[in-house]
């Protein structure tokens, strides 16, 4: 779906000076059309009084806009934007041009330093015909909205905290406050019995279609045609249970009780995250491993800033100082769309399913090596008590067989090099990177 947008261009109030300056602004309203085209816009007359603007603000709430963009194509008085984004009360961008005819940049510049002295937040960009500008505005129209998507959202936590990760446990009235998210929490014995009571029939169709499309199925151990039964069970009863609650994204703790009472969760965890089931294309659902409620955040926000792309979560198992490459795993599974390549766009015809390394109740891990490509790595962390967000431009490089071998060779893996040096390793906030 596209951004909705409020537009609101504000323009001189005097009537003489805004009659010397209509082609300048006819000029530069029809200017904005690539954000037209790129957003959903709800956009309002030139705004020259006060008095326009409470109607402008109520259709903009009314018709769910997520954002605000004040266009000043020539002077305008900065009172007007500082009530715009009072009566709306979204995300502001300023928006101008750089022409010497039109005074855009005094009156973006009185704008912005009236929302600072009223301490409303907002970005500005002076010269909308650049192309790194206008990426920059359809960046801050995907950011605000995600925040407007998060909101109201709902968490399903599967179990509590698992293996002691302080990290993956959140304060649900912080995460209400912040990002307007509900957790729901949910006693994960719940998968176990409603995965024992689906019927035979649609269990071996979801399981004959997954084990047909990887790359190979070894058998072994305690990875036995059951224990691969119960992780499809596990995933189709997770479904059914998401779909029950209401939840928009999740978290799972798995270890140790599913993990050793029933079967490993990755089966699961791969094809939510995933945007195909035996049932064709679906949407992905974000669903964090270890009930890491950070983790499914952290997730959820990729997905929504990209559009719905599947989102993963991985531990930072070792830092190559030598090849400046860090090495990121996951204990069992990744969504398969991170391996395709133009033979196979699913991605999973790269995992050779094998016995997992952990679990008594039995199953498989799902090993493949993300192929080169650009990523962007992100986690919500917290010190003191206080959020903050790592963010870093990544780029996956091309591994061997010895990469993989190297660091449990049964996990899946991206060898992502980034600016970050060893340094990131002495102000990261988590084991988990996304």
């Amino acid at each position: 779906m596209k951004p909705k947008l409020a537009l609101a261009a504000v323009v001189e109030s005097r009537e003489d000076f805004y009659s010397k300056r209509a082609h300048l602004i006819e000029q530069e309203l029809s200017a904005v059309d690539w954000l037209r085209q790129a957003c959903d816009c709800v956009e309002s007359e030139p705004i020259f009084s006060s008095k326009q603007i409470p109607a402008f603000a109520e259709h903009a709430r009314k018709s769910g806009a997520q954002a605000l963009i004040i266009h000043i194509p020539i002077w305008s008085e900065p009172i007007f934007s500082v009530k715009l984004a009072r009566q709306t009360e979204l995300p502001v961008l300023l928006l101008g041009n750089e022409s010497p005819e039109t005074s855009s940049i005094v009156g973006l510049l009185g704008a912005g330093g009236a929302l600072d002295q009223v301490g409303i937040d907002h970005i500005r960009v002076t010269n909308h015909t650049a192309p790194e500008n206008r990426k920059r505005v359809l960046a801050f129209a995907r950011a605000a909205a995600a925040l407007g998507e998060l909101r109201g959202r709902t968490l399903g936590l599967f179990g509590g905290r698992s293996l002691g990760i302080l990290t993956a446990v959140a304060d649900t009235a912080q995460l209400q406050r912040l990002f307007g998210v509900d957790v729901e929490m949910v006693d994960q014995l719940e998968i176990k019995q409603l995965a024992e009571a689906l019927p035979d029939e649609e269990v071996k169709r979801h399981a004959g279609w997954l084990a047909g499309r990887l790359g190979s199925v070894r058998y072994g151990g305690s990875f036995t045609t059951q224990a691969f039964e119960r992780q499809v069970r596990s995933y189709l009863a997770t479904h059914s249970l998401v779909e029950r609650h209401g939840f928009d994204f999740i978290g799972v703790k798995c270890q140790p009780e599913l993990s050793d009472g029933y079967a490993t969760q990755c089966v699961a965890h791969m094809l939510s995250n995933g945007d195909l089931d035996a049932d064709g294309a679906k949407p992905t659902l974000v669903h964090a491993c270890e009930s890491d409620a950070d983790g499914a955040l952290s997730m959820q926000i990729l997905n929504l800033v990209s559009g719905g792309k599947p989102a993963a979560l991985l531990d930072i198992r070792w830092y190559d100082r030598e090849k400046d490459v860090w090495t990121l795993a996951n204990c069992g599974a990744l969504p398969a769309a991170l391996f395709a390549d133009s033979q196979d766009p699913s991605g999973l015809s790269m995992i050779a399913m094998q016995e997992h390394v952990f679990g008594s109740g039995g199953g498989g891990a799902l090993p493949a090596a993300v192929p080169p490509q650009p990523v962007t790595l992100a986690r919500l962390c917290r010190k003191d008590g206080n959020y903050w967000m790592a963010v870093l431009a990544g780029e996956v490089v091309q591994s061997s067989p010895e990469d993989m071998r190297r660091s449990t060779p049964v996990f899946p893996k991206a060898f992502v090099r980034t600016s970050a040096g060893v340094d990131f390793l002495q102000v990261y906030g988590s084991n988990h990177i996304h």
